[in-house]
């Protein structure tokens, strides 16, 4: 009995050929940088854009190579995001943090990850990973076409690192509660025709990712 008892108790929460599965309700946090606009070969100083938060859903699919070492596919539903202009000349009639720009981004992401302490109830990981980020349903706004002519916008994909920490609290059944941030390379250029010559602008939007929800060890 004894012997038995001794087993149960040293069975890991998680070991070795465990799936993960989380999924949490997350918030894309953009820490953006831009270059400036630059319009028709000249660059226009003062220039540059912004791109805005929003929140979608995160799901992720892992399986633990050893009892410490993990891959983890995220394979988050894409988040549509506003970009917004600020620093064009007066008269163009065209406001700071006017928005230009809708966007669905879709940032697949592959982490390889470390589990501190998997065989315990509080259970922290860290993780590095490639990021492969794909803009679409991109469109150009009617304040962009009106004011500045635009057309043709094109945004390129874009390759990164990211990085992740996260923590999951173990519950009944095999669920835990978690929690999990990530910071993703995410750098691109958008470009389109306007009525003052092709526009083109470099953006880093390396956005923070924040997330809370629940996993399950199968």
């Amino acid at each position: 009995m004894l012997a038995s008892l001794g087993a149960t108790l040293s069975v890991s929460a998680v070991e070795q050929g465990d799936w993960l599965l989380h999924v949490r309700a997350i918030n894309i946090n953009p820490s953006d940088d831009s270059s400036l606009l630059n319009v028709d070969g000249a660059n226009l100083a003062g220039t540059g854009v912004t791109v805005g938060s929003n929140s979608s859903l995160d799901i992720s699919i892992g399986y633990m190579l050893t009892d410490n070492i993990a891959v983890e596919v995220l394979a988050d539903l894409s988040s549509k995001h506003d970009v917004n202009v600020f620093g064009l000349p007066s008269e163009l009639n065209v406001p700071d943090g006017t928005r230009v720009v809708d966007t669905n981004v879709l940032p697949p992401t592959v982490f390889l990850q470390y589990h501190f302490n998997p065989k315990a109830k509080i259970r922290p990981y860290a993780g590095v990973g490639l990021n492969y980020t794909l803009f679409f349903n991109d469109d150009l706004t009617a304040g962009a076409k009106s004011a500045l002519g635009a057309s043709n916008l094109d945004i390129d994909s874009s390759f990164g690192l990211a990085g992740q920490f996260g923590i999951d609290f173990e519950m009944k059944n095999d669920w835990s509660f978690n929690i999990d941030a990530k910071y993703i390379q995410i750098d691109t250029t958008a470009s389109f025709d306007s009525a003052l010559g092709p526009v083109k602008v470099d953006i880093d939007i390396n956005p923070w990712v924040l997330g809370v929800g629940f996993g399950k060890t199968f």
